[in-house]
Formats: structure tokens, C-alpha cells, sequence
């Protein structure tokens, strides 16, 4: 039976073979997915990583491996980004790695000038992937460098500005420390996972065929996906592409924001509750606004990997590559955390029905055009918002956009009955927003 919920399924049953040449966006999924299916060849018992993988590559974020030595770590990062053309930055940290490791170093010419500037040729700031090697290892200084790299895609210093062509970091770790450095990079590794060393009899035969097969060298294809077509993908997937888009109904939003909550909620529990998770450090229960919002942009790749358009319920169990840190190998014990998830979206798809759902929708539209109305935009002239408004004013009952009033948007939401406690605290929430800025209207 196949599994609905696997992102790297191709769509025909089979790979896709890529002999080069142009992709439309179709093609383009099959083939990147192929290609992914293609490290296992090299890399055996890695599924859960691979498609945890597809979603970073996807949302051009970031992948930190946690794992003692011997794993495969480095065959892993060496054959996921060798199926993509590309230019691929590798350093290995220590306490002593300096700065300019990463940066490039200092212009000699310049700096005899008086005048600081890194050459980034050929460094992280020029490179299109990242290996990061016992990247906890780094010193303060190196992790600070590196955080406007991996979020912002910009080398800032002084007079030197620069944009990161950083598509995609794989980090690789044995260990995890906190700081009030680390704890804000590590936040940037948007996936996480653990590989534990140990398999089963099963998994050991795998790698040894693999290795008698590539000698434990990763397989270049003959065909590498351009690197544009992978960045189209991931402009699709985040928003800004010219005329594709992957769109989400408010309701989903909201279930993403609930099963997250839950998530939380569950998993801190648990980490108190648990005596063998005693000691365990708080960010490990902790999802930052920042990835909370990212997330869109995994159940976009989610969808995209199925071929909708729109994101759908289904997708939203593509968060646990985020919410929990995946066994990077296939045959280890399951961490206590994917039970956790797997509670956490039964919770959160069970306590809200269709009904329900239907007046989340409401509810954000309402809100949605308040927030147009609130600073004056004509919005039955702008296209963009016709649908939205249209919306609006049927839930309203007023014929057009002139006829609405800060009256209006107060008495759709008091004259509402919802039942469910989430949902009601929601509307709650809104029309508190409106009275406090009709008051001081």
C-alpha cells in the first residue's frame, strides 16, 4: 500500500529519468524527486531524511545532522548535492576556525588601503550549497558570522555588502551546546535530524551491497538538474514566482498554527512529565515565530511534491520534518517526539469540525478586509481583493463597499454563535482588535 503522506513517491510509479534538457513545472517535480531517490542508491536506510531533505532544498532552508562519526554523513551531503549543477562550499569547524575560513580572506590591497574587505570568492558568501562539517565545533565568533548567511542571504560589514547566492546549508554535528550565539544559528536549521549509528540486521546487508556497488563514493548522474530549475521550484514554493503560486485557504493556516500550538503544549508535557527526558533543554520544546511562519512554505513543497496547487489537510503532515527531529535512519527506534506529533495532528484535526472550518474562513475574511478598510483602500477597484471583498459583502449582506462602516464589521461578529472554544476565542480576538481601534477612531 502506498503511503499517502510519502513526499517522494513519483506520480507514474515510477523515476523519472532526466536526460537534460528543458523542464516545465511538472516534469521538473518528478525530476527532482528522482533525483533525491537516487542518493538512496549510494546512501540506504535514509527515506525519512531524503524527503526531510526535499523540503529544505524546496524552501531554500537549512539541514543539521546530529550524529556520532561513521554514519555517512559525508557521502549523504556529497551525493544529495551532487545531483544539482552548482557550486558546493565545504569547511570542517574547529574551535580555531577563523572567521575569514567562511568569509574569505581579507584583500591584501585593501587592507594595506585601510580598508577591511573579505575576497568572497570561493567562500560561503559565492557558493550555491554548503557542507558544514562539526559545525557545532565553531567558536562564537564563526556562528555569529554565519547567521545573516543563512537567513538573510546577506554578508553585511561595514562598507561591504553583499547578497548570499546560499541556496541550501547541510550541517553536520556529534553534539548540540547552547549559547546565547548557537541557540539563534541553530534556530536557522528549520530540519533537524538524528542518525543513530546502531541498525538492524536488515539495514547492515543494505549498506554493504550499497558500498560493494560505490566503494562508498556517491554516483555523479550523468544528467545534474540545473540549477535554475531547482530555484524556480523553490520561487514557486515561497511565494515568488511571476505567475505560479501554491495557495492555502485560511482555514489551513489556522489548523497549521493549532497543530503547532498542540504540538508544543504535548511536547512539553511530555519533557516534564518523562523522567528519561529530565534535563532536556527548553528549546528543544520551543518553535520560534519564525519557523511557525516558515512553515507555510513546507506545506507549499508538500503540495507542490503531490502536484496541487493548493495546499490541502493532508499536507500538514509534512510538519513533523519540522516540530520533531527525524530518525535519520530508517530502522532506528522512533524518538518519543513523532508520537507526540502523531497526537498532536489527531488532536488538532479532531476538534474542529467542517462547520468549524467554514467559520474560521469567515472570521479571517472579516478580519482580512477590516485590516484593508481600517487604513482607507478603496479595494473595489483593485483586482487583487475583488474576491475577498465579494466574500465579505455576502457575509455582510450590504451591496457594496461604500455601505461598510466600522458598525459593520462589529455587529457581523457579535451577532455570531460559535460553539467551538477555539474558534470563539478567535472571533474574540478580532473584534477586541476593531472596538479597541473604533474607539480611537
Amino acid at each position: 500500500m502506498r503511503d499517502a503522506h510519502h513526499l517522494l513517491t513519483p506520480a507514474d510509479g515510477r523515476p523519472y529519468a532526466y536526460q537534460g534538457g528543458d523542464l516545465d513545472t511538472p516534469r521538473a517535480v518528478e525530476v527532482f524527486k528522482a533525483a533525491l531517490l537516487n542518493v538512496a542508491d549510494s546512501v540506504p536506510g535514509r527515506m525519512q531524511l531524503l524527503q526531510q531533505t526535499a523540503l529544505a532544498l524546496l524552501s531554500r532552508r537549512h539541514q543539521l545532522l546530529i550524529s556520532r562519526a561513521g554514519t555517512g554523513k559525508s557521502l549523504y551531503g556529497d551525493a544529495v548535492f551532487g545531483q544539482f549543477e552548482g557550486v558546493t562550499f565545504k569547511a570542517q569547524f574547529t574551535q580555531g576556525t577563523r572567521v575569514e575560513t567562511i568569509l574569505g580572506g581579507l584583500d591584501l590591497k585593501l587592507f594595506h588601503e585601510g580598508k577591511l574587505w573579505h575576497d568572497t570568492t570561493h567562500s560561503l558568501v559565492t557558493a550555491d550549497f554548503a557542507y558544514l562539517d562539526e559545525f557545532m565545533n565553531a567558536n562564537d565568533l564563526v556562528l555569529e558570522a554565519l547567521l545573516g548567511i543563512l537567513n538573510e542571504r546577506r554578508f553585511a560589514q561595514g562598507e561591504q555588502q553583499e547578497t548570499a547566492r546560499l541556496h541550501t546549508a547541510l550541517a553536520m554535528t556529534n553534539h548540540l551546546k547552547y549559547s546565547a550565539i548557537s541557540e539563534p544559528v541553530l534556530d536557522r536549521f528549520m530540519f533537524k535530524a538524528s542518525i543513530d549509528p546502531h541498525g538492524d540486521t536488515l539495514n547492515d546487508i543494505l549498506i554493504d551491497l550499497a558500498y560493494a556497488k560505490h566503494h562508498g563514493k556517491p554516483v555523479p548522474p550523468e544528467h545534474p538538474i540545473p540549477l535554475h530549475v531547482l530555484r524556480e521550484l523553490a520561487d514557486i514554493v515561497q511565494g515568488q514566482h511571476d505567475s505560479r503560486a501554491i495557495e492555502s485557504t485560511h482555514d489551513i493556516l489556522f489548523l497549521k498554527n493549532e497543530l503547532i500550538e498542540t504540538f508544543m503544549r504535548l511536547q512539553d508535557i511530555r519533557v516534564r512529565t518523562s523522567p528519561a527526558q529530565q534535563g532536556q533543554h527548553p528549546a528543544d520544546t520551543y518553535v520560534s515565530p519564525r519557523t511557525k511562519a516558515a512553515c507555510r512554505d513546507v506545506l507549499n513543497a508538500s503540495a507542490m511534491l503531490h502536484h496541487r496547487g493548493g495546499v490541502e489537510r493532508e499536507d500538514l503532515y509534512a510538519l513533523r520534518f519540522v516540530l520533531t527531529t527525524i530518525p535519520g535512519n530508517d530502522r532506528s527506534i522512533p524518538d518519543p517526539a513523532q508520537d507526540t506529533f502523531a497526537e498532536a495532528i489527531h488532536t488538532t484535526l479532531s476538534s474542529f469540525t467542517d462547520a468549524d472550518l467554514r467559520t474560521v474562513n469567515e472570521l479571517t475574511t472579516i478580519a482580512q478586509t477590516y485590516s484593508w478598510f481600517a487604513h482607507g483602500a478603496p479595494l473595489e477597484q483593485q483586482t487583487p481583493h475583488n474576491r475577498v471583498v465579494r466574500l465579505f459583502l455576502a457575509l455582510i449582506g450590504k451591496a457594496s463597499w461604500q455601505e461598510v462602516s466600522y458598525e459593520t464589521f462589529i455587529d457581523a461578529l457579535k451577532n455570531r454563535d460559535i460553539p467551538n472554544g477555539r474558534v470563539n476565542e478567535l472571533r474574540e480576538e478580532i473584534l477586541e482588535d476593531i472596538l479597541e481601534h473604533a474607539h480611537g477612531a
